[in-house]
C-alpha cells in the first residue's frame, strides 16, 4: 500500500462505524474477476494497480442511500452544464439513475464508483467554488485524482466515503433547498448523519 493509501486508511480507521458482518446488498450483483464487461475489468485493474492488491471486489447494481434523509442517490444525467451528472440523495425508489458499479480493495478501502446510467466515473469537482465546491458528478470517462475515493465498508451495510484530493468526507446536503437539495459534496472533516450512507 502506498503512503497516500496508508494515510487515508488511518484517517478512516478513526471514523469507522460500529463493525458488522456485511451481507450482499439487495439487488447488487457481485462480479467475479474476469466476469465483467471490459469497462468493469479495466476499473478493477486500475484499483489493483493503485493498491498492489491481487483481489479487488466489484459489484453492479449498487444503490447508495443517505441515512440523513432516507433517499436513494441519483445521478442527474438529465441536467446539463456544470450540474450534469450531479449526485443527489433525492429518489424514493430505484431506477436506472440510482444504480452504480463499485470496485473496492478490502485492504486499503480504495474505491471507484461509476454511474450505470451514463457509464461515467464519479468526480469530486474541486474547481467549483462556494456551495458547489466538492460537488460529486458522474461525468468522467477516466480516473484521475478527482475520481479517487476511500470507503470504510464494503457494500452490504452503512458506510462513509472520503475523497482523496479534498481530504474530506462526502456529505448529503439535506439542508439545501431547491435544486441543491440532497447534493453530495466532499466537504466534511468529521462523520455524522449527513456523511453516513448505506449500500
Amino acid at each position: 500500500m502506498n503512503s497516500a493509501a496508508r494515510c487515508a486508511a488511518a484517517v478512516m480507521a478513526a471514523a469507522l462505524l460500529p463493525l458488522a458482518v456485511p451481507s450482499a446488498p439487495a439487488g447488487a450483483v457481485p462480479v467475479r474477476p474476469g466476469g465483467g464487461s471490459p469497462a468493469l475489468e479495466r476499473m478493477r485493474r486500475e484499483v489493483a494497480a493503485a493498491t498492489g492488491s491481487h483481489e479487488v471486489s466489484c459489484w453492479r447494481n449498487i444503490t447508495i442511500r443517505s441515512v440523513a434523509n432516507g433517499r436513494y442517490v441519483s445521478a442527474e444525467i438529465g441536467w446539463d452544464g456544470p450540474y450534469y451528472g450531479a449526485l443527489r440523495a433525492r429518489a424514493t425508489s430505484v431506477g436506472p439513475w440510482e444504480r452504480f458499479t463499485v470496485c473496492r480493495d478490502a485492504g486499503s478501502g480504495v474505491t471507484r464508483i461509476r454511474a450505470q446510467a451514463n457509464n461515467d466515473f464519479v468526480s469530486a469537482e474541486l474547481d467549483y467554488a462556494g456551495a458547489r465546491y466538492g460537488l460529486l458528478r458522474a461525468q468522467a470517462e477516466t480516473v484521475g485524482g478527482w475520481e479517487r475515493y476511500y470507503s470504510n465498508r464494503e457494500p452490504g451495510g452503512h458506510f462513509s466515503f472520503y475523497a482523496r484530493d479534498t481530504r474530506r468526507w462526502v456529505s448529503a446536503e439535506v439542508t439545501f433547498r431547491g435544486r441543491g437539495y440532497g447534493t453530495l459534496r466532499a466537504r466534511a472533516t468529521a462523520v455524522g448523519a449527513e456523511e453516513t450512507f448505506s449500500w
